[in-house]
């Protein structure tokens, strides 16, 4: 026998032979993502031939002798077709938004050329080139580019804990003292600007608190959302600087200071700015007592003689009679006695045309080359007439609700001694505040307040007034809301609706309710559709707005009145 070991045979080399057709693996028809033009009216499915417009056609498209087309426009699911789109709609919103600020922010001539140019049938692409060639350079981006430069200089630490930005608080403390406080002053600037400069918690007439709660006011005047978009950056807003003024107060456990007086203050107009009534009216009764004790020490102040004292003496005045401000949206709001005490002593002070005396119309900066003009502000006097002013208001909002054996008058003549005051009160108007001035000179939106306070509470007569024909006592109503109206105009016609007080809300309420009735005469009816725009570009942001509207359109329902189709297309 052998010695070689044991050997396995080995498989045979597989033949050439083809295997059967049942085992071979088949290759995989690659699809085509998009049918072509023809294959999908027919609805059916792309073939393995692709669809390129291009011979080879697809199988359908040579079998029936068609033109092969691929519209790769019609597929939303390709990356260059999202880009493309997005291009296109990136343009087009920059042409709205040109077309939005030139019309806005032009001329009265530049508007009508922009809708001249446009009604003549010109494409798309025509309106972006003569947009593009009449547009200064700062207006080629989509969003103006803002840039703050605020009236004030103030730091964000230690006052508020929402934000470090301090140039972002500067600017809402300048909105603030330049739109808000000329209107509501409770607030002496000079003396809260350089507590809140020096960064002291412990000054006297700066807080957390106040300064919060002026933050959240301020914010009204800023567009936040674009604002936020213009820096690319998030920005707090009202709501949050309102949170923290609500928690700083609940801290302060009813200790009672000036500043805490200044602070519940705006607390009551950003609860109001929402619409929440009843919440605010709660807020305005501890103001009143606030007040009567601040009263209290004010006359305890004024028995001292240094200079500390006769700035707080100042500040306390400013405060107290600065809250009488409140009573213009609270009776006509609420129809409730005001609870507020009537001041007893008050220093007024003299006319003083100082020219260094002026007021700052300060707005967002968004490159343009127009700077804001200064304007004489006025001051004493308006702090002299609006005390006087608030003096006749007080007791127009307390008398109504006082008891018969109180009254020293019947209803019919205490209408008439209200409105005879309300009038001498115009009449003895120095110069520098007339009604006539206001078409002269840029008035400060103060002046613009005192005469629309006027004109509302001018048709106290009318209130239960039966002697008078009905023609003569709807004429002075409607007298009124005119002129209500075109202040309401002036102020549009030289500064943006953002910038408007937004106690001139319940101004246009008033106004516009006298006007429903008038509606067939062509100047109410103008008056009508500039103050209802106005408010309706404001209920954007206001929920008082809103509301104010709201309350229009269903008063024009029951009354069964057809309201202009400018109106119409805003609902």
């Amino acid at each position: 026998m052998s010695s070689r070991p044991f050997e396995r045979p080995l498989l045979p080399v597989p033949s050439a032979v083809a295997s059967p057709v049942g085992n071979t693996i088949r290759p995989r028809v690659k699809k085509a993502s998009l049918a072509c033009t023809e294959c999908r009216k027919r609805k059916s499915k792309a073939t393995r031939l692709l669809c390129v417009g291009l011979p080879p056609p697809c199988e359908r498209c040579r079998r029936l002798n068609t033109e092969c087309i691929l519209d790769e426009e019609s597929d939303r699911r390709r990356r260059g077709v999202l880009e493309r789109r997005l291009d296109a709609l990136e343009q087009d919103r920059t042409l709205l938004v040109r077309l939005v600020d030139s019309i806005r922010d032009g001329s009265q001539e530049e508007a009508s050329r922009v809708l001249s140019y446009i009604r003549s049938d010109a494409s798309l692409d025509d309106i972006r080139h003569y947009l593009s060639q009449s547009s200064s350079p700062a207006d080629s981006e989509h969003v103006p580019k803002q840039r703050f430069n605020p009236l004030y200089r103030v730091p964000a630490w230690p006052w508020t804990s929402v934000t470090d930005d301090s140039n972002y608080i500067s600017h809402l403390i300048s909105l603030y003292f330049s739109w808000n406080s000329p209107v509501q002053k409770w607030i002496d600037r000079d003396l809260f600007i350089r507590d809140m400069q020096s960064g002291n918690k412990d000054s006297q007439f700066c807080s957390p608190f106040l300064v919060n709660a002026v933050l959240a006011v301020a914010c009204c005047y800023c567009d936040i959302s674009e604002t936020s978009y213009a820096l690319d950056v998030a920005l707090p807003g009202k709501q949050d600087f309102h949170d923290e003024a609500k928690r700083l107060l609940d801290q302060e456990e009813d200790k009672l200071s000036l500043t805490s007086f200044q602070g519940r203050c705006e607390l009551y107009l950003s609860t109001w700015i929402m619409g929440k009534h009843m919440l605010g009216w709660q807020y305005l009764v501890d103001v009143a007592d606030c007040a009567r004790q601040l009263m209290t020490r004010r006359n305890a102040i004024s028995l001292e003689s240094d200079k500390n004292a006769i700035e707080l003496l100042y500040a306390f005045d400013t405060a107290i009679t600065g809250s009488f401000s409140a009573l213009s949206i609270a009776y006509p709001s609420l129809h409730k006695q005001s609870n507020m005490p009537k001041p007893t002593t008050y220093n007024l002070l003299p006319p003083d045309h100082n020219p260094k005396d002026v007021w700052w119309p300060y707005t967002v900066d968004d490159g343009s080359e127009i700077m804001p003009v200064p304007v004489p502000a006025h001051s004493n006097c308006v702090s002299a007439e609006l005390f006087k002013l608030q003096l006749v208001l007080w007791e127009i909002s307390n008398n109504p609700f006082q008891s018969i054996e109180q009254l020293c008058s019947t209803k019919e003549e205490m209408a008439d001694v209200f409105h005879e005051r309300l009038k001498q009160w115009a009449l003895e108007l120095p110069e520098c505040l007339t009604q006539a001035s206001l078409v002269d000179i840029t008035p400060i939106p103060a002046v613009l307040n005192m005469h629309a306070v006027i004109n509302i509470y001018d048709g106290i007569k009318i209130l239960s007034d039966g002697l008078s024909p009905i023609n003569k006592v709807q004429a002075m109503r409607l007298s009124s809301a005119r002129t209500i109206c075109s202040l309401l105009e002036i102020f549009v016609s030289r500064w943006s609706v953002i910038y408007m007080p937004f106690i001139y809300i319940r101004y246009a309420n008033i106004a516009l309710s006298i006007l429903l009735a008038d509606l067939d005469n062509s100047e109410s009816r103008g008056h009508f559709i500039s103050s209802y725009t106005a408010l309706h570009t404001l209920s954007i942001r206001f929920p008082i707005a809103k509301e104010v509207l709201q309350l229009i359109l269903e008063q024009a329902r029951q009354l069964q009145t057809d309201l202009p189709g400018e109106i119409l297309c805003m609902n």
